[in-house]
């Protein structure tokens, strides 16, 4: 469905060889084309337009929001940029009659978005950078040939996660109507990638909790030896356990011991299991093995509650460590090695305790 939006004239004609794909992201499904632009500007009135046809559909907003800074503000190109663990990728943008994204999609760093995100609280405008003596050797200027630009900063949750810039290759002065405008497509734009945010969340936590429905349900994820939730219980349970440690921003810690399984020793572990707070985990992990998995917890809580369950199980030789929510362990499999490698070196040692934190 092409939805027409008042003050904002078609865009480029059907079969336009000039069109371009872009994705939004796996994580929010959107793919759409970008046309160029070679009708007249628009104007401020179409923002208020502009927001109404695209409250259900933020590809909508990206999609005619950016095409209107091209058409309004007659520059080359306006784009979209975010933040990744890779650095700094274009994700969405619109280009004019001599807009060319190909230098900015190989280095979009290489452009002024970088100078906005270290000040984003203010605006970044240039007029002319081969003349300004700040940009005058820049990248932007030197390799991408910007010469105007003007940028602001696009925050999530109170976080910069990227920026909203138009870029042209001649010099040229911005006035404050035309900062106005982007200064508040910058805002809307902001509260629709949030809106998708939260959606986001929203479905995760909606499949862990059908996770967690379903570990209940679920007698083989049982240790009938020891009482305890298995191996296969964690793996379930991680996917959960991980997202909202990641959500949160904090350490999960982890601690590895072995004891044999003696007159008494089950009912001990059942018993250890009522010590433990509400999100905390026990497990066998194999034969006479236990893992202990704690989220949000500091070192020296990992050492507290462990003394805590030692003094009803017994102190045995334990390796312990730190999961950290940095994206470079999405799936605790380097957290399980330091763990293991601590444990081992506290059984030859002989200690009650042993940190492996990396």
């Amino acid at each position: 469905m092409v939805v027409s939006v008042p003050g904002i004239s078609d865009l480029a004609p059907a079969g336009n060889p000039g069109n371009l794909k872009a994705s939004f992201g796996a994580s929010h499904g959107v793919t759409r084309t970008v046309r160029r632009i070679s009708a007249p500007p628009g104007h401020l009135a179409a923002l208020a337009t502009l927001l109404q046809a695209s409250q259900a559909n933020p590809a909508h907003l990206f999609e005619h929001g950016l095409s209107l800074l091209v058409r309004a503000l007659r520059v080359d190109r306006a784009l979209l940029t975010r933040v990744t663990p890779l650095g700094y990728e274009v994700f969405w943008w619109a280009v004019g009659p001599r807009g060319d994204m190909a230098p900015v999609f190989q280095a979009p760093e290489k452009g002024f978005c970088p100078a906005v995100l270290a000040h984003p609280e203010r605006p970044l405008v240039i007029r002319n950078a081969a003349t300004e003596p700040r940009w005058s050797r820049s990248t932007g200027w030197l390799d991408l040939g910007i010469k105007a630009y003007l940028g602001v900063a696009i925050e999530v949750k109170g976080e910069p996660m990227g920026t909203l810039c138009v870029q042209h290759h001649g010099a040229r002065a911005f006035t404050r109507t035309e900062l106005a405008l982007v200064k508040a497509m910058a805002c809307l734009m902001a509260r629709a990638l949030e809106t998708e945010h939260l959606k986001g969340e929203l479905r995760a936590a909606m499949e862990a909790l059908e996770l967690s429905s379903a570990i209940v349900e679920d007698s083989t994820l049982q240790s009938t030896r020891s009482g305890l939730p298995n191996r296969r219980y964690l793996e379930v349970w991680m996917k959960p356990a991980l997202f909202m440690a990641r959500r949160r921003r904090e350490p999960l810690g982890l601690a590895l011991w072995s004891q044999p399984m003696k007159a008494g020793t089950k009912g001990r572990l059942v018993k250890a299991m009522g010590l433990l707070r509400g999100e905390d985990l026990l497990v066998e992990l194999s034969a006479d093995q236990y893992l202990l998995v704690l989220p949000h917890t500091s070192e020296a809580g990992v050492a507290t509650l462990l003394g805590r369950l030692q003094e009803t199980l017994g102190v045995h030789p334990t390796g312990a460590t730190l999961w950290f929510p940095d994206g470079k362990d999405m799936t605790l499999g380097s957290a399980l090695r330091r763990t293991a490698k601590a444990f081992t070196e506290a059984h030859r040692e002989g200690s009650p305790l042993v940190w492996n934190l990396g």
